[in-house]
């Protein structure tokens, strides 16, 4: 017996549904939370990016990031943006991506134990007509040690983090001309994503260290946006 188009297409949609349900790998909303900080206070820090440029010829981790939405077209600096990132692996490698935004929930009870982490930081990148960049972030934590803190993302899977921050612009070149001349920037937005690979040790007062971890990061799109001042 055939079944009818109808029914056909019901089954479809479903296998379709279950498909795109396994690619997604979670939703991560960081617009109302309230992150448990380190709690250790450490006399030193130190980050830089390390690493040998030979691979071997082996294919290199790489994430491709979407800006999905904005709450607004034109913010002045100062406010704080609502922004949604997707991250996918566009490689060909599984990537272990953090999760939570508790970096204290990672450490040792005991406050004079080392220990290691892992760091992965969602940016939403502003770009002026001169090519000038800032970015404004948000962190995710995880440990192999803590169950739950760490996520396999597979290729072709993705996640996305919601998030909220307050637009502050350090840097002096940026859009000055245009801000001079009008007031305001008709820059671009975009997502972007890094992952570092942390450190603490107690010693002499306790340092902690970040170094990024090589991976290849794109950026999918931009969405138009205007920056305006105080």
């Amino acid at each position: 017996m055939k079944l009818p188009q109808i029914a056909v297409g019901i089954i479809l949609l479903f296998f379709w549904s279950l498909r795109v349900r396994a690619q997604d790998i979670g939703y991560v909303d960081l617009t109302g939370s309230i992150p448990r900080e380190s709690s250790r206070h450490p006399r030193t820090l130190g980050g830089g990016c390390g690493g040998s440029p030979h691979s071997n010829g082996a294919p290199k981790p790489e994430v491709t990031a979407s800006l999905v939405s904005l709450d607004k077209s034109l913010y002045r600096i100062g406010e704080e943006a609502t922004f949604e990132i997707k991250v996918l692996n566009s490689g060909k490698k599984t990537i272990i991506v953090p999760w939570t935004p508790h970096r204290g929930d990672l450490e040792p009870a005991d406050l004079n134990s080392p220990y290691k982490y892992r760091v992965g930081v969602v940016m939403l990148v502003f770009r002026d007509p001169e090519g000038h960049e800032f970015s404004v972030a948000e962190t995710l934590y995880g440990s192999p040690k803590i169950p739950g803190t760490l996520r396999a993302l597979r290729p072709g899977q993705w996640f996305t983090v919601r998030g909220r921050k307050r637009i502050d612009l350090y840097q002096k070149d940026w859009g000055q001309r245009e801000f001079e001349e009008s007031g305001s920037v008709d820059a671009q937005a975009s997502g972007y994503y890094r992952q570092d690979r942390g450190s603490y040790s107690p010693v002499n007062g306790g340092s902690d260290s970040q170094i990024c971890i090589s991976l290849g990061s794109q950026k999918a799109n931009q969405l138009d946006v205007v920056l305006e001042h105080r």
